[in-house]
């Protein structure tokens, strides 16, 4: 009797602990639609494109999506698209921790990130040549930040090679409340192709990463202002075009976290 009553406690301890930095799924989407829930939970993942300039619909009931909605006001995007997923855990990570947070300052890794490209029709890399630097001005390679702990808040610089923009430096600001993690990420330079396609600090590409009941939940949205925009829209649809670029993003955590190699695989946006 006693063993089984200490049995009990351990195991009660265990659950605890296991759920002391998550929520239920069901208040993470809280003022979700229903029908938006549903499909979430069946497919694992929903996405939209703001076509109609409507503003977010998907943001999960957190404290951190405040910081989100006053970046992206700040920005007032001519692009907009967000998207809700399910990362199943993995063995031994049911909770974010510092190997979940180390899995996304390990920049190098995005290198031969891949996604679909509408215009090739085919699977193609992403982002080339990713490597932390440690200034704007030496621009040296250093090895990837990782660390010992979760700050509050951190910053990393990095440059890419993007399949259609080329080369560019981007900052990755972290956050974390104890709940949420958060991954805003944003350009410091030109993006261009023939001519510039969005501006310096004009695109903005967010995760945020909360453990539930379900699994991780990750809301991604990306937030782009738009240099040149009739020449954008004449060469490239942004709004599937730029979200495609957040999901990849997605897949990448997804790999790195399982230790798989998912092709992203897109399905249709929700119609809402």
């Amino acid at each position: 009797m006693i063993k089984n009553r200490v049995f009990a406690i351990l195991i009660n301890f265990f659950v605890i602990e296991t759920m002391a930095n998550a929520i239920t799924i069901d208040k993470a989407l809280l003022g979700i639609s229903e029908e938006v829930v549903e499909e979430l939970m069946e497919s694992k993942e929903v996405f939209r494109l703001d076509r109609q300039s409507e503003g977010f619909k998907l943001l999960p009931n957190i404290p951190m999506t405040q910081k989100l909605i006053e970046r992206t006001n700040d920005l007032q995007p001519d692009v907009l698209t967000e998207g809700l997923y399910i990362i199943p855990y993995s063995e031994g990570i049911d909770k974010i921790n510092i190997e979940v947070y180390n899995i996304a300052r390990r920049v190098s890794s995005l290198s031969g990130l891949t996604y679909l490209s509408s215009r090739k029709k085919a699977v193609v890399p992403l982002f080339e040549n990713v490597y932390a630097i440690y200034d704007l001005r030496r621009k040296k390679p250093i090895e990837d930040p990782l660390t010992d702990s979760i700050p509050a808040s951190d910053k990393i610089l990095l440059h890419m090679r993007e399949v259609n923009f080329g080369r560019a430096y981007y900052q990755i600001e972290y956050n974390w409340d104890g709940e949420s993690l958060g991954f805003f990420m944003e350009n410091l330079s030109n993006l261009r192709s023939v001519l510039k396609f969005v501006g310096k600090r004009q695109m903005q590409v967010t995760l945020l990463i909360m453990s539930t009941d379900e699994g991780f939940l990750v809301y991604g949205s990306s937030a782009v202002k738009l240099s040149n925009s009739e020449m954008v829209f004449s060469v490239m649809d942004p709004y599937t075009g730029f979200y495609r670029r957040t999901y990849a993003i997605v897949i990448w955590i997804y790999n790195e976290l399982h230790n798989t190699n998912r092709i992203p695989d897109f399905g249709e946006p929700l119609k809402m």
